[in-house]
């Protein structure tokens, strides 16, 4: 009868789900994910750290915010890493985390302040102001430079031209946008 056999079938591809689950992650191929894992960490820990992928900074960047839950640290990177992946949702989720822990982080606003313009395509009143908040507490010249977008996306040329100016003075000499900086504040 095929009933026994259809049956022996469905436990056994369950059977190999459960084993796969348990141990196997889709991200990291090739060995059990905790093998792996703990693997790659000792490799980054070496004088000579190897090239890695984003999925494995994100794989270990979650590693150590489940092994440090009260530390910032970890969930910036892991927001990051989803950012650097195009999963804007999931980097506003590491965000939210590390801004109940610490709600006057600068990378953690400036962060979430990104995601949400990742998510929406543009910078939203929400995303802006997130940026002022960093730029009130970091002197990056990065949530300014959001807010002088912000500014110009809704026609308050004055305003852009003063937020272009805030970036400006925070912006290392180096700084190769130094000088779409100085134009843009000086409204050309």
């Amino acid at each position: 009868s095929a009933r026994p056999a259809l049956g022996a079938c469905v436990v056994v591809i369950l059977l190999g789900l459960g084993v796969y689950l348990a141990i196997g992650r889709p991200e990291l191929p090739g060995a059990a994910y905790a093998q792996r894992l703990e693997t790659l960490i000792v490799a980054l820990n070496s004088p000579t750290p190897p090239p890695i992928t984003q999925d494995e900074h994100l794989a270990v960047w979650l590693h150590f915010a489940r092994e440090n839950p009260q530390d910032v640290t970890p969930l910036l990177g892991a927001g990051d890493a989803w950012l650097s992946l195009g999963r804007a949702r999931e980097a506003s989720l590491e965000f939210d985390r590390a801004l109940r822990l610490d709600p006057q982080s600068s990378e953690a606003l400036l962060g979430m302040g990104r995601a949400l313009v990742a998510l929406e395509g543009r910078v939203t009143p929400e995303a802006e102001a997130y940026f002022a908040q960093a730029a009130a507490r970091t002197d990056d010249p990065t949530p300014w430079i959001y807010q002088a977008m912000a500014a110009m996306e809704q026609d308050r040329e004055a305003d852009a031209r003063r937020f272009w100016g805030e970036a400006l003075t925070r912006m290392p000499a180096d700084d190769p946008r130094r000088d779409m900086a100085r134009s843009m504040s000086q409204g050309e």
